[in-house]
């Protein structure tokens, strides 16, 4: 991916950051479309942690008020994967987890799942 398509959430400095969680950011991305292709193999949920889905018409339109705090861009904060490792979790599954997002953040932006303005390489 292009360094501007893609942005990792929270403070810039890792060290900041929970270790188990990852919430990072595609532009041009609808992430409840990769969730919905993905769930039956990568546990993995959209927007902030404290986010809710009330009043959400399910199509992935809401931004969650953490991301907009921490002055997520909109096109990006649509594009919001969270993901979170357990103490059981292998680095194999990570491995494999990261593989098939990769597949389907790439499918999506280049379809167009957001209106991706140019597609990722």
């Amino acid at each position: 991916f292009d360094a501007e398509d893609w942005r990792v959430n929270g403070p810039s400095e890792g060290s900041l950051r929970l270790p188990n969680t990852l919430s990072i950011s595609f532009k041009g991305l609808a992430s409840y479309q990769v969730i919905r292709e993905l769930s039956e193999e990568v546990a993995c949920s959209a927007g902030a942690a404290c986010h809710s889905d009330a009043g959400s018409s399910g199509d992935g339109a809401s931004v969650s008020q953490v991301l907009m705090a921490l002055d997520v861009p909109r096109e990006f904060a649509l594009g919001t994967l969270r993901l979170s490792v357990g103490r059981a979790t292998t680095e194999q599954e990570v491995d494999d987890a990261a593989d098939r997002l990769i597949g389907a953040i790439k499918d999506k932006i280049n379809a167009g799942a957001y209106g991706a303005q140019t597609p990722m390489h």
